[in-house]
């Protein structure tokens, strides 16, 4: 092995990967820009949606008593100073319009349901919608709850009538704590979709950051016919694997990099898509829940780099075994599944549903690391534990590589 031979190696792979300039537009730079859109397109999608929900919702009375009545008693009961239009008094005509989208709900009251309700007797509304329609969802969900302040208005309207205090519907007082707020970090309260979205993102693009370039780095220089000349030369095999392993590392480590910050210009951009309740809506707020140690946050750092050295291994070494860029292309392109799979696996679990065996699983230590220190927990044997499998994943993917380069029918086909 030679140090010099492989910086020779390492910059001559480095510059073919940045003349490609779609490797580097698509892999680099994209992210900047694509990642900030689509957080963005979803926060005005979410947005306009219940903005148009709120400012044009439309419902029908569907009623077998007077609709005059009907239309005054939801008026004053039910939509009070909200801007949401009764129409159609024909049942058939609102029915036809529910399923076509152009009004959201229909509520039915049950014959005899002033009667009912004047007599305070159990009575009953029933609402219609469509679930393919997204307008309509979201409009079942306001008149659910407006009837629910219905409900417990007309209740308490009647005990005062009978002389008995209201507060009898509210004989048990509920309060809640969050125990988990005790395990963290200086009891920092956390960010839930932060820590549901970061790990999952980073570990998908950590797993795939080094594809384009290592598909290059040897299928790539093998269909040109360049790497046989570079055999040839002083350098010698190892020299020429570490020199080109180390490209890969490092394209992927910037690669990996240029999307975090794609990421956090994303939540500079959206901070309302990262707020949680009460929580004041800007990207200050939004990262003093991370209330990271430091120690846990170095060891979560050494386990992403670990999962990206070893990873950048078996990009190589499926790069050596394939005889073409179009098959080094399929071969890696499946690398993204067990990444996403996993990803999504664990998207919607919480620190404490991490179990202790996950920490000798590659990928799974590294998400339950990550999502551990933006949570404010610290396990340093978890953390200790999964950084060593990885760093024991890196050595055996690095032996398998080195036999693969020693093999004359692998390295020259």
């Amino acid at each position: 092995m030679n140090f010099k031979h492989i910086w020779i190696v390492f910059k001559k792979e480095m510059k073919d990967a940045f003349r490609d300039k779609k490797s580097v537009l698509s892999n680099i730079f994209l992210p900047l820009i694509l990642i900030p859109l689509i957080y963005y397109g979803m926060n005005f999608f979410i947005k306009s949606a219940s903005k148009e929900v709120e400012e044009n919702m439309k419902i029908s009375i569907n009623t077998n008593e007077s609709i005059e009545e009907a239309k005054k008693f939801t008026k004053e009961n039910i939509i009070g100073e909200d801007n949401i239009e009764i129409v159609y008094n024909s049942y058939s005509d609102a029915k036809e319009a529910l399923k076509n989208g152009d009004i959201n709900c229909i509520i039915t009251y049950e014959d005899g349901f002033f009667e009912k309700i004047k007599n305070g007797t159990m009575s009953k509304i029933s609402l219609e919608y469509n679930s393919f329609k997204n307008a309509s969802q979201m409009g079942v969900e306001i008149l659910r709850s407006k009837i629910m302040i219905l409900n417990q208005k007309l209740a308490t309207q009647k005990l005062t009538e009978l002389n008995v205090s209201p507060e009898i519907l509210n004989l048990v007082s509920i309060s809640d704590y969050d125990i988990s707020i005790e395990e963290t970090n200086d009891g920092a309260t956390r960010n839930d979709m932060l820590i549901m979205i970061v790990p999952m993102y980073l570990v998908i693009v950590i797993v795939t950051a080094g594809i384009p370039i290592a598909i290059d780095v040897l299928a790539g220089e093998r269909e040109r016919n360049t790497f046989e000349a570079l055999l040839s030369t002083k350098a010698n095999r190892l020299s020429i694997l570490i020199g080109k392993y180390m490209a890969i590392l490092v394209f992927s480590i910037i690669a990996i990099i240029m999307s975090f910050l794609g990421l956090l210009l994303g939540i500079v951009l959206n901070p309302e898509m990262f707020s949680t309740a009460g929580q004041e809506m800007s990207i200050t707020a939004i990262f003093s829940t991370m209330n990271m140690s430091v120690g846990a946050f170095l060891l979560a750092l050494l386990s992403s780099i670990t999962l990206a050295v070893a990873f950048a291994g078996i990009q190589i070494g499926i790069s050596t075994w394939a005889k073409t860029v179009k098959e080094a292309q399929t071969y890696l392109s499946y690398m993204m599944f067990p990444a996403m799979i996993l990803g999504f696996a664990t998207m919607f679990m919480g620190v404490g549903d991490m179990k202790s065996f996950m920490a000798f699983i590659p990928i799974f230590n590294t998400i339950a690391s990550l999502k551990m220190v933006l949570s404010g927990v610290v396990n340093y044997g978890f953390l200790i534990t999964g950084v060593i499998v990885n760093i024991i994943f890196v050595v055996i993917i690095t032996y398998f590589i080195i036999q693969m380069f020693k093999r004359e029918k692998t390295i020259i086909r």
